[in-house]
């Protein structure tokens, strides 16, 4: 059962349990977290549901209920632990539109009841789609320990303290940060060590000075969003992307990683591909000076690292020249992606001392002249070579290294989506990937690896051109 978390409100109508067993009895229980009463439709209730009854928590409602007692619910759930019963309730809760659960049977629910962390005010609720409850439970017991103990304390003291904060701190980034402050500083600090009375002087403090703070210039980060894996990304990477008012994102940034974005945050998609440019450099530098300009925090997203093949250098001499404030976040690379995944160096002691990072493609995606390079010394051995955007081509590339004196019979490996699930790996030589380029049948984004270093063991399936010439002769 695919399902969407949310918070249901138990303002008017109370929540419905139908039969009154333990299990019924624990399912108002956990109702009872947040509802004033539950209303329990059973023939008789066993011991917990009686006590709860006298305390005036439960009321007992006449056994198999029809549609005037479902109606108007918030919701409703059925653990007569009787098959006919629960069918029953389920389909007439499903025709009132009234979300309905039965314990162990998701063909019957239209929601799951999630594992719960409570701290009063602050709730989390973890769901598996009802795949793996034990999983969900494991879960809430690590929440349990890293969640402190307090912070029902610290969601009352910012409630008690937002309408003062609206009405002297500007709506929009500056609350923002200001909240952001506050959580992250010594007023939080001081609720959760149970130091009120020093909260408070120190919000009012806080809020004072946000009262009088000038407006808050904007600033622009150039994250690097690596080469796709989420898991790749930097701790600041991450910090930034929860921070940012606006991103302006390109095409090879993985959509693991937009996830990770702050919810709110604006998403922008400026990406290029090769010769093909949907919104010009110009107009994102643009883009980003008036965002900036307006007081938000501007994230650049872009694939791999920022200053590598990413024109961050363009985008940080514009910022630069408006007077933008600049953070640059590191990310890794394709190449160095790649590497890691195929378990190869990229500099070896005993074949390759050296390593240079290439585009494969001139300006407008035209063939690479390689004039800034003298390839005739690097033929020499003891270096690798590392080709970005290099996949159109590659059979160029492979040419002018040959003429340049390079091995003919030198490995070479090109890695197409280099971290992400659907990465593949071709092993070639230069003559080869010079005579058939085609042959390698890879798309953007991938890179290549030229050198001694691509014909040491690799990990995990690296798949052979000449292994797949074979294949499509016998099946062409």
């Amino acid at each position: 059962m695919r399902s969407f978390p949310i918070f249901v409100s138990f303002e008017g109508k109370p929540p419905l349990v139908v039969g009154g067993s333990e299990l019924a009895a624990i399912k108002a229980r956990l109702l009872l977290k947040r509802a004033p009463v539950v209303d329990i439709a059973a023939a008789d209730m066993v011991a917990e549901l009686k006590s709860l009854a006298e305390a005036g928590l439960v009321v007992l409602l006449p056994p198999r209920p029809g549609i005037d007692q479902l109606r108007g619910r918030p919701l409703v759930i059925s653990a007569t632990e009787d098959a006919e019963e629960d069918t029953r309730v389920s389909a007439m809760a499903r025709a009132l539109g009234v979300p309905v659960n039965v314990p162990d049977q998701p063909d019957l629910c239209s929601f799951a009841l999630p594992a719960i962390v409570d701290r009063g005010d602050v709730m989390v609720a973890i769901g598996t789609s009802a795949a793996a409850p034990v999983l969900a439970q494991r879960l809430r017991a690590w929440l349990e320990r890293e969640l402190h103990p307090r912070l029902d304390s610290l969601a009352k003291f910012a409630a008690e303290y937002r309408a003062p904060v609206a009405s002297r701190v500007p709506a929009g980034p500056t609350r923002r940060r200001f909240w952001e402050r506050v959580f992250d500083g010594k007023p939080a600090k001081a609720v959760l060590a149970g130091n009120e009375p020093e909260a408070h002087r120190l919000i009012g403090e806080a809020i004072e000075e946000a009262a009088l703070a000038l407006p808050q210039e904007g600033r622009v980060l150039l994250v690097g969003g690596g080469p796709g894996d989420p898991d790749l990304l930097t701790m600041k990477a991450v910090r930034a992307l929860k921070a940012a008012d606006v991103i302006f994102y390109d095409r090879l940034v993985g959509a693991g990683v937009l996830e990770l974005a702050r919810r709110e945050a604006v998403m922008i998609s400026v990406g290029k591909a090769k010769g093909e440019h949907s919104v010009p450099q110009e107009k994102i530098n643009a883009l980003m000076i008036e965002r900036a300009q307006a007081g938000e925090t501007v994230v650049r997203l872009k694939g791999g690292d920022p200053l590598i093949f990413g024109r961050g250098g363009e985008e940080l001499d514009a910022l630069r020249a408006a007077g933008i404030a600049v953070e640059i976040i590191p990310g890794i690379t394709a190449g160095l992606a790649a590497a890691a995944s195929l378990q190869i160096p990229l500099t070896h002691r005993d074949v390759s001392h050296t390593v240079t990072f290439v585009s494969g493609h001139g300006l407008g995606g035209t063939e690479p002249d390689f004039d800034h390079l003298d390839l005739a010394a690097l033929a020499g051995g003891q270096n690798t070579l590392l080709v970005y955007m290099g996949v159109t081509t590659a059979g160029d590339v492979a040419r002018k290294l040959l003429d340049a004196g390079w091995k003919a019979t030198l490995p070479v490996i090109a890695v197409e989506n280099a971290s992400r699930d659907n990465e593949r790996r071709i092993s070639t030589t230069l003559t080869e990937l010079a005579e058939h380029p085609e042959e390698l049948g890879l798309t953007s984004p991938a890179v290549l690896i030229f050198g001694e270093v691509a014909g040491l063991a690799a990990a995990g399936v690296v798949e052979d051109i000449l292994s797949l010439r074979e294949v499509r002769r016998v099946y062409a």
